[in-house]
């Protein structure tokens, strides 16, 4: 009896441990399987040295740009500099090696004169873009006159989320005006200023730390 108590213990330990270490290894598995978008959060966040160029006075100082996560595909960009101190929430997009950057919500609205529609991606998946509806949708920018990058959308590229980005939410002469590379690890960005008089750049160039 005792033996067959020994061996009744010695298999309910061994199933015990083999539980345990297949619920660790899910649970790594599952902590290191991020997703595209925060794949490309990541890329970026981080605090970034430079400098900040001003377009009036042709003069350049120290700057700092802090990134911070908002959610898994906005970003807070935080610059300070001697006599500037400015943030922006920014929307992320794919480009190939690059992360490209544009204003959301209501800043969009306010630089661009019009809203976002549905058809707007930050990462180059397919992912509810199945089908080619979209493309005869009255509510598409790809089926307008705002349709400037037409020839574009041929081949692969329109997957590209920043090809996409331009296409469908954008008009010719909108402008753009920074991002990222992280192989690089740099960032780059111009905001738009006007001291009351005129209107004026400042440009930020800097590493991440």
């Amino acid at each position: 009896m005792k033996v067959i108590k020994l061996k009744i213990k010695s298999s309910i330990l061994i199933m015990l441990f083999f539980g345990v270490v297949s619920l660790a290894v899910f649970s790594s598995c599952e902590k290191s399987e991020l997703t595209p978008t925060e794949l490309l959060v990541s890329r970026v966040v981080g605090s970034y040295s430079g400098t900040l160029k001003n377009s009036n006075l042709k003069q350049s100082r120290e700057a700092t740009m802090t990134v911070s996560i908002q959610n898994d595909s906005l970003i807070m960009m935080h610059c300070v500099a001697n006599n500037f101190d400015t943030t922006l929430t920014m929307q992320l997009y794919q480009n190939y090696d690059s992360v490209m950057v544009c204003y959301t919500g209501q800043d969009f609205f306010n630089e661009y004169g019009h809203n976002t529609n549905n058809y707007d991606f930050c990462t180059s998946q397919q992912s509810g873009w199945m089908n080619d509806n979209w493309m005869n949708d009255s509510n598409s920018w790809g089926n307008n006159n705002n349709d400037w990058g037409s020839n574009n959308w041929a081949g692969d590229d329109q997957w590209n989320a920043w090809t996409n980005h331009m296409n469908t939410q954008h008009n010719e002469n909108d402008e753009h005006y920074g991002g990222f590379n992280p192989e690089m690890n740099s960032c780059n960005y111009t905001f738009s200023m006007n001291d009351g008089n005129s209107d004026y750049s400042e440009m930020f160039e800097g590493i991440k730390k």
